[in-house]
């Protein structure tokens, strides 16, 4: 097998493009990831991506992408043998990693070769579970008001957005959660973050976030502690789902965390299904 690193942004996407859209659901957060970096080198850090193939006899069966200083991050592959060798290449390169995203098997192949090699000891930081929905269930609309954040809104939009990625744990360096809230506040701009209103008073937000050839990720879904347990969660994210699919989608998708029953249950309801589990490490020195 032959692993290579590209430079290039638009050659590697049409290079891989086909393999990543034969697991489309699967592969969403690399189609988002490739089409933010296409317009923006740089969205995600001050390095340039790293950006990897591994193909057998010119067949794409795996493809990885790094964003400094983000975690390495591989698509679905049925072809396990494939993560040998890009760990064996990227201990070749002399690669350090901060840690890694991929399918529960991948990344459990990945973390246990990386580790015995570099002799570090990996930390299972979070377990997420990826749905995928092509329908609303109309129960779970509602009839509250939904509407796009505008700058009106940017004071809450962000200080929620903070709260919930210091919730969850997202991000933990001062500079990643600034650039993220800047991004946030560009998401305002560009109309892509969304408010769930009850008597006039926001309540809950999310966030249409990357594209795929056929679909839209949902994300940076929160309602605030003192109003959970309230269905407006739900029914924020059955909007913008919906709203998603009026604009010519076939279908939606999102991440939870399993640690959190509720999240997993209430989507389900809206008319999500499971695709797949990704498993996030982090490496610790032993």
């Amino acid at each position: 097998m032959k692993v290579e690193f590209y430079k290039d942004i638009n050659e590697f996407t049409d290079l891989v493009f086909q393999f990543l859209l034969k697991n489309e659901a699967e592969n969403n957060l690399l189609f988002m990831i490739l089409n933010s970096i296409k317009e923006n080198l740089y969205r995600y850090g001050d390095y340039k991506p790293s950006l990897i193939s591994v193909a057998d006899n010119d067949a794409i069966k795996l493809v990885s992408i790094r964003t400094p200083p983000y975690n390495q991050l591989i698509s679905y592959t049925e072809d396990l043998k494939t993560i040998d060798e890009l760990v064996n290449k990227l201990i070749k390169e002399n690669v350090d990693l901060p840690g890694f995203l991929g399918f529960k098997q991948g990344a459990e192949r990945f973390v246990k070769l990386w580790c015995e090699k570099k002799g570090l000891k990996p930390y299972l930081a979070r377990n997420e579970r990826g749905y995928k929905l092509i329908e609303v269930a109309e129960e779970t609309i509602g009839n509250r008001t939904f509407i796009v954040g505008t700058e009106l809104s940017q004071s809450i939009i962000l200080k929620w957005a903070e709260e919930m990625v210091l919730e969850a744990g997202l991000e933990t360096e001062a500079d990643q959660i600034n650039r993220t809230l800047n991004q946030i506040e560009q998401d305002i701009k560009d109309q892509k973050m969304f408010l769930l209103l009850d008597n006039n008073e926001p309540v809950s937000m999310a966030r249409k976030a990357g594209k795929t050839p056929n679909g839209s990720l949902i994300n940076y879904v929160y309602t605030p502690p003192h109003l959970r347990r309230t269905g407006y969660a739900t029914e924020c994210v059955a909007k913008l789902s919906k709203r998603l699919l009026e604009e010519g989608n076939k279908f939606c998708f999102l991440y939870t965390d399993l640690a959190n029953p509720i999240s997993n249950s209430i989507y389900q309801k809206i008319g999500y299904r499971p695709i797949i589990d990704l498993d996030q490490y982090k490496f610790l020195k032993e």
